[in-house]
């Protein structure tokens, strides 16, 4: 999986040298009927240091990866008129170490086992446009589009890695499956459902929205099931975020956007069971009765600036009577310098905290995390081509209830969009 990583990267930059970096080829079939392939892969190296996890013997306080964060590959068209559809597949963290400096960090710690990608779809959906503005049905399986760190693509973020409520709705409000036997989990936020969205713009304003009814498999069992409600309403003064629908985001704009969006964001789960929580007396997995997410998200553009918020509390009511408030909150800023053959330089800079409730009734216990995210990004060719440099450090308090794990790391990444 080294080498996988040595020489994707080594395509990269051939790629980048001779600048072939373009659309991916599209065929037509008739009438209103096309396919597009496309590519996208970010590759890392990750240096760590100031490792330590409470509790682990023998531990070099220093550590470097090399690896495929993020490798995509797809296809995408229209069956007919109004009638839209896109598959992509995922194959994340190829050369992965079990102990990544990375993952300390954002507060997923790891410490037994090697860490094995898996290959797996990662969206499946159509889309049938009734009306453009008005009537968007989205089908199949895709995020819930609540939480805007979650449904912002990691190809599209200012920070390094994806900020902490990222992580932290979608362990809330998704959950992760059971392993089985492969030893394999998934934790990509989708899961099937339906969606009602839509875009009306007017002068000087616009507003999306996304009302979602949807099979949340992750905590589902033959005695506890209720659908996942999701529900976001996102106003735009000035430029609008997209300038027709769709189910994707972006943090940046290159400048090219003079508007701030306020997001508002809900999610509803009735009865359920977290399979992946297993306490004493729960050998299936402890239930609840209910499952919410509260959120709140401001993106700002303007000139070269760009400034992104987000703040969620995540509130579960268990089936024994207890219950805990969770909140997870980032911010981020970044400037854009332009230069005249069209690329841009943007150093950037994010904080993220996740508070759990200090109850203790947390699926996190009280393990509270922090991060800080410091580096400059290159656009070469926007998205399509980036160098990024960073250096992050992050804690988790009271690790397993021995003190605290930290670390800290410098990261630079290849990515790339075909």
């Amino acid at each position: 999986m080294k080498k996988a990583g040595f020489y994707t990267a080594g395509l990269v930059i051939i790629l980048i040298i001779s600048g072939t970096v373009k659309a991916g080829p599209k065929f037509h079939f008739g009438e209103d009927k096309d396919l597009e392939i496309f590519l996208m892969g970010q590759i890392w190296t990750v240096y760590g240091f100031n490792i330590d996890i409470p509790g682990q013997s023998n531990l070099e306080n220093t550590r470097g990866d090399i690896y495929i964060r993020r490798g995509r590959f797809g296809f995408k068209g229209d069956l007919m008129k109004n009638l839209s559809w896109k598959i992509w597949f995922a194959y994340d963290n190829f050369g992965k170490n079990d102990l990544n400096p990375v993952d300390i960090v954002k507060g997923t710690v790891n410490t037994g086992g090697l860490t094995y990608s898996r290959f797996e779809v990662w969206d499946a959906y159509f889309t049938w446009t009734v009306d453009k503005q008005f009537g968007n049905i989205s089908l199949g399986y895709f995020r819930p589009q609540i939480g805007k760190e979650s449904i912002t693509s990691g190809f599209a973020v200012l920070s390094f890695e994806k900020g902490l409520p990222n992580f932290y709705v979608r362990r809330h409000i998704i959950g992760k499956p059971d392993t089985g036997s492969t030893g394999f989990s998934s934790a990509n936020g989708r899961i099937f459902l339906i969606n009602w969205g839509g875009l009306y713009k007017s002068s000087g304003w616009s507003l999306n929205w996304n009302f979602g009814v949807g099979d949340n498999q992750n905590y589902t069992t033959s005695s506890n099931w209720s659908p996942l409600l999701s529900a976001r309403l996102a106003l735009s003064i000035g430029d609008p975020e997209m300038k027709k629908y769709k189910l994707g985001y972006t943090q940046t704009y290159f400048g090219k956007r003079n508007g701030v969006t306020l997001g508002l964001n809900y999610g509803h789960q009735g009865k359920g069971v977290d399979r992946k929580f297993i306490p004493d007396g729960y050998p299936d997995g402890k239930p609840f009765d209910k499952n919410e997410m509260y959120g709140i998200d401001i993106l700002a553009n303007y000139g070269q600036v760009d400034l992104f918020g987000e703040y969620d509390i995540l509130k579960r009511r268990w089936a024994d009577g207890t219950d805990y408030s969770d909140k997870v909150w980032t911010v981020k800023a970044a400037y854009n310098f332009k230069f005249l053959d069209g690329q841009i330089l943007q150093p950037a800079i994010a904080y993220g905290v996740f508070d759990p409730d200090n109850n203790g009734n947390s699926i996190y216990g009280k393990k509270k995390n922090v991060m800080l995210d410091i580096g400059v990004n290159w656009y070469i060719q926007e998205q399509k081509i980036k160098l990024t440099l960073h250096y992050a450090s992050g804690k988790v308090y009271d690790y397993a209830g021995e003190g605290d794990a930290k670390s800290s790391y410098v990261g630079f990444g290849f990515q790339f969009g075909i």
